[in-house]
């Protein structure tokens, strides 16, 4: 049964909602995967008036507020949780 590193990416915005991408361990390391999302600077502008520097993450187009490694999981797990046979072996 093949496995997973799962990272959560938390979008950017107040809803606080997640995006989850599966990467194979056959295929990448925990840092590899990790690695995927590019860290970009961005500035942010306060109540205060003044901006304010942060870093955020880009990964296929999306920029994301924060990233989440969440460890290794089966594929069975990631079934049950709403990824397609078809979406994981095309990974």
């Amino acid at each position: 049964m093949r496995q997973y590193h799962m990272i959560s990416a938390k979008r950017m915005g107040w809803e606080q909602m997640y995006d989850y991408y599966p990467f194979p361990t056959d295929k990448y390391t925990k840092e590899s995967a990790i690695a995927q999302f590019r860290p970009v600077t961005r500035e942010t502008l306060k109540d205060n008036g003044q901006w304010y520097e942060y870093t955020a993450y880009e990964f296929e187009g999306r920029t994301y507020y924060e990233i989440i490694y969440d460890g290794i999981f089966d594929e069975d797990n990631l079934l049950s949780r709403g990824f397609t046979k078809y979406e994981l072996e095309n990974i």
